[in-house]
């Protein structure tokens, strides 16, 4: 028998063939082109809708600039204190000023600032063409927001102008509608707005206002505003702003640029500005304590009538000159220390310190410069906040904390100038001591000299430290300057289209694919050929095309059809597996009812006989009989009647000549018995089927379907050939189980599978559908028009 099945398979292309691997792209192929309108008209709709998307999007413009930080170490004033400040910042590893400058530009005050000032929370939109278009220089009306208060929740009102002076504002929010007049406020419920014409005014048109709150426009301007560094080892910052609109994008970026420039040279001149107050207060009481030292020591110098030094003392002066040298130098950092003490203990009234006094102890620098920045940083945040701001009050506790550390380091450096003083009182006082025996007069004038010069030494560093402040101030520029102004660019960055249609092309193949996936996976019918074979491996032996018109039973008549083309290739593959030699008892079954095996044992029969062979057909699903009436023959005596009969009547009296076939003859079930297992059980079942075997050459039996009831299992015994047939989108994969278990326990002798019902629109590319019409087989009439073919394609019959 398996030479049988192999030769059958080389014989015939359209019946099995085993394939131990499925072609698994050739089935996604066969199954894409089943639904290739419904892919057609997803990518056309996603390309369209792709197209909308880009015409309702509002254009996006890069508008960039750059800002280069100059170095301070090149400045007047740094040359003029020999760059101390720098100096001390590279031994402290201080970071990049150009670091600290990208911080400022991004900062939320400089940006409140320009909102403020360019009221970039307030939008004006035209909407009377297809894209929502923002205005700014070509608006018909200006806004303006005249409560200055915070708002505190966003706005969009809509807005039609009526005449040259009138307009109406519709709050679709509070569904309200205002009429108000251009030039004259407008009350609303959370502020007061006055639309004042512009340039561009025209008497028609509608348009939408949206007034947000300074958080959001904060926020917006944020996410689309960036600033960086070219490089970590330059000073050049790159900034870079996204807007839909390219001259109001220039005009906030210049705005931002302005801004910045103005307080960083304010916060310059702040700086120059207090050092040189607190010199010319320390020069007016040095000056006097100056002026007191050289009259006490004119007036000793006249009363002794002293003009010179006698020579005898003149080595030990020389000697003395020496440690009075250092001692001064001491006094003179101690002075400083004293005064700065006093200036920075004034708790009550913080003032900026100068940091170019201390010229010994480069820490002082360090300290100086941070306490120095955190009061300049509150001055600018007591421009946005109130004193009250629990960022002002925090600032506060910083700014006390570093003066109290300021303080903590002055006292110590004091201390340390102390300690140093001594030492070198100490070393004086021994050369004191050995000039104690000169002359009083010469010694008391020593110590007057040395008053005089003490004063004298602090009153010229003053002044030195005051002619370079005040040719720093006189220099006072911008740490920064403007390298590249705001320029947008030439064509707009955003919406970018091929993207976009590239993504809407994509979307429109995934779409339907996904449809179609999802219904691949939800489907538990049998659909195509490769299910079949991907369940189960028993052989198919042919393949049933659908019956257009449901009325016809016997196809013969119509011997071009596609079907009666299948039945007849059916036939011949038949030949392969009988035995020729013999008469063949063939079972048809089935997993439930309508699956088709009444009208193919039907149909074969017929065919069969048409080739001169005799066969009968016995109508055996005798729970639920529809042959008889499908041919139009009575029910009322048959098969069932037969056994149940006490009369020697011979079963020829039971049989049906079929009207139209002289070889083709019926059996009927008969009446429906009560209990058709026990009845088939009979003995007689038996000797019926043997007796008809004798007397023709085929014997069909159409049973009931072996998935719901034992009848045919009862039956398979006496035959030689059991034919499943399983019916396309109607049969269920799992019930391929029991042809599985059918075919594995031999319980159905030579089973072979039959498909019945495929629809033949199907593509040609794998599974089923080969389409025999289109080679002159088919001549059923189709509704072919694009309208019913299009929606053949796009719901395929389940």
């Amino acid at each position: 028998m398996n030479n049988q099945i192999d030769l059958l398979a080389d014989k015939l292309d359209f019946t099995y063939k085993k394939e131990e691997n499925p072609n698994d792209v050739r089935h996604i192929l066969s199954v894409a082109l089943n639904y290739w309108p419904l892919f057609l008209i997803s990518i056309l709709f996603c390309l369209a809708a792709a197209y909308v998307y880009i015409q309702r999007v509002p254009n996006q413009w890069n508008v960039v600039s750059k800002i280069i930080v100059d170095d301070d170490n090149n400045s007047p004033a740094k040359s003029l204190t020999h760059g101390l400040n720098s100096d001390m910042s590279s031994m402290f590893n201080v970071k990049n000023v150009a670091d600290n400058e990208v911080k400022v530009l991004k900062s939320r005050s400089l940006m409140k600032r320009v909102i403020s000032q360019l009221e970039l929370n307030v939008h004006v939109y035209d909407k009377s063409g297809f894209k929502k278009a923002e205005l700014y220089d070509d608006a018909p009306f200006k806004v303006e927001v005249l409560h200055k208060g915070d708002i505190t929740r966003l706005g969009s009102y809509q807005v039609e102008i009526t005449g040259d002076n009138t307009f109406s504002l519709i709050d679709p929010d509070n569904e309200v509608e205002l009429k108000g007049t251009f030039g004259k406020p407008l009350q609303l419920r959370q502020y007061t707005i006055a639309l004042r014409k512009a340039n561009n005014f025209t008497p028609n048109g509608d348009y939408e206002i949206l007034i947000r709150t300074i958080k959001q426009a904060e926020l917006e301007l944020a996410n689309n505003y960036e600033v960086g560094l070219d490089d970590k080892q330059a000073t050049i910052i790159n900034l870079k702003l996204n807007y839909n609109d390219p001259k109001r994008g220039e005009a906030i970026l210049s705005r931002l640029m302005q801004v910045y420039l103005q307080d960083n040279l304010a916060n310059k001149i702040r700086i120059t500005d207090s050092t040189m107050r607190f010199i010319d207060r320390r020069l007016v009481v040095v000056g006097a304590e100056l002026n007191s030292a050289e009259k006490k020591l004119e007036v000793y110098k006249r009363e002794n009538g002293i003009s010179d030094i006698s020579a005898q003392s003149k080595a030990l002066i020389a000697g003395a000159d020496t440690y009075q040298a250092k001692l001064n130098e001491n006094e003179v950092q101690l002075a400083v220390v004293n005064d700065l003490y006093k200036y920075v203990n004034d708790a009550r009234n913080p003032q900026v310190v100068p940091s170019s006094l201390i010229t010994k102890d480069v820490a002082f620098g360090t300290a100086i410069n941070a306490y120095n920045e955190m009061l300049l940083r509150k001055e600018q945040l007591g421009l946005t906040l109130v004193e009250s701001s629990s960022v002002i009050k925090n600032l506060d506790q910083q700014i006390e904390l570093a003066r109290r550390a300021l303080m903590n380091s002055l006292r110590n450096y004091r201390s340390s100038l102390q300690v140093s003083q001594g030492a070198v009182k100490k070393q004086n006082a021994t050369i004191v001591e050995k000039i104690s025996n000169a002359p009083v007069k010469e010694r008391l004038y020593i110590d007057y000299q040395r008053q005089q010069n003490l004063k004298q030494e602090l009153y010229l560093f003053l002044l030195q430290k005051r002619e370079e402040t005040a040719i720093s101030q006189t220099a006072t520029l911008s740490s920064s300057r403007i390298l590249d102004p705001a320029e947008s660019e030439e064509l707009p960055f955003a919406p970018k289209k091929s993207i976009i249609y590239l993504i809407g092309l994509l979307a429109g193949f995934c779409l339907p694919a996904t449809a179609i996936s999802v219904k691949e996976m939800l489907n538990t019918r049998i659909n195509s050929k490769a299910d079949i074979e991907n369940h189960t491996n028993v052989p198919l032996l042919g393949e049933i095309s659908r019956n257009a018109n449901k009325n016809k039973v016997l196809i013969y008549k119509e011997p071009r059809s596609v079907v009666s083309e299948e039945i007849r290739a059916l036939r011949t593959s038949l030949k392969y597996v009988v035995d020729k030699s013999s008469s063949n008892v063939i079972m048809f079954t089935s997993s439930m009812s309508g699956e088709g095996k009444s009208f193919i044992s039907l149909n074969l029969g017929n065919s069969i006989a048409l080739t001169g062979k005799r066969v009968i057909l016995l109508e055996l699903d005798l729970r639920k009989p529809t042959l008889s009436q499908n041919i139009g023959i009575s029910n009322d005596h048959g098969f069932t009647n037969y056994l149940l009969a006490n009369d020697d009547d011979p079963i020829e009296s039971y049989i049906r000549q079929s009207p139209d076939n002289e070889n083709f003859y019926f059996l009927p079930s008969g009446n429906i018995p009560p209990n058709p297992a026990e009845l088939l059980m009979d003995e007689k079942v038996k000797d019926i089927i043997a007796d008809l075997r004798s007397k023709f050459d085929y014997v069909l039996i159409d049973t009931a379907p072996v998935g719901l009831i034992s009848d045919a299992m009862i039956i398979e015994e006496f035959t030689d050939i059991t034919f499943y047939v399983v019916r396309q989108n109607y049969t269920y994969k799992s019930q391929l189980g029991l042809v599985n278990d059918l075919y594995k326990t031999k319980k159905a002798r030579d089973l072979y599978l039959i498909v019945n019902d495929i629809q033949t629109h199907k593509n040609g590319v794998t599974g089923y559908g080969h389409g025999y019409g289109k080679y002159g087989y088919g001549d059923e009439e189709e509704d072919t028009g694009l309208f019913a073919g299009l929606l053949k394609r796009l719901k395929p019959s389940n």
